[in-house]
């Protein structure tokens, strides 16, 4: 059991603070639905489903209209519905139900990122970045990372040296190269792949 120690509304949100920490933020309607007010003594966990079991239909629209705008990982979509007010326990429920009706996978979204990616000038490691932000878990970008073979990415990052080289051309070689080699790395390439793009383009 918790005490609520605090009631905090602004601007249609309500946070309710337990034992001196944010136990949930969300809309007033839902409040006002499952309200408590400082000095009640609650069980959070049971709150907070009483919270999701109110909130879990809009979270489920608010879900689909997202999805119908673009494609989203599971991550994505649980801080986006975090933002807007839901609990954890309803955003589970959601995700849960998504990715029964095959709304949401994550494997698939990482596939398609990576489909997209292999024709234009990004490096492995940078992808690699892009799918750990998006949430992707170990073995799904794995699967994805496949089409980012050795022949691939020294194609990828001799057209990413072929249009960054115009910065540095007038440089002295040794400094031009260093450079263009540092603005590869940085795009998250291999050395080896680094390697044989400048030699091409500056050799």
């Amino acid at each position: 059991m918790a005490e609520v120690s605090e009631i905090r509304e602004n601007r249609g949100m309500v946070e309710i603070v337990a034992e001196g920490a944010t136990l949930a933020r969300v809309r007033k309607a839902h409040f006002d639905k499952c309200p408590v007010a400082a000095g009640d003594e609650i069980d959070e966990a049971t709150y907070l489903d009483r919270l999701a079991a109110v909130q879990f239909a809009e979270a489920y629209e608010a879900a689909l209209t997202s999805l119908d705008r673009s494609a989203r990982t599971a991550h994505d979509l649980a801080s986006a519905l975090r933002r807007r007010g839901y609990v954890q326990p309803a955003i589970d429920a959601v995700l849960a139900r998504l990715t029964e009706n095959g709304l949401i996978d994550d494997a698939r979204y990482a596939r398609r990122m990576a489909e997209l990616s292999a024709s234009k000038p990004v490096g492995l490691y940078a992808f690699k970045r892009k799918l750990r932000a998006k949430g992707i878990c170990d073995d799904d970008a794995e699967e994805a990372l496949s089409a980012f073979d050795d022949d691939q990415q020294r194609a990828a990052a001799l057209l990413a040296a072929q249009k960054l080289y115009r910065k540095y051309e007038a440089l002295p070689e040794r400094e031009a190269r260093a450079k263009l080699s540092q603005a590869l790395a940085r795009r998250g390439f291999s050395w080896d792949a680094i390697e044989s793009a400048v030699e091409q383009v500056t050799g």
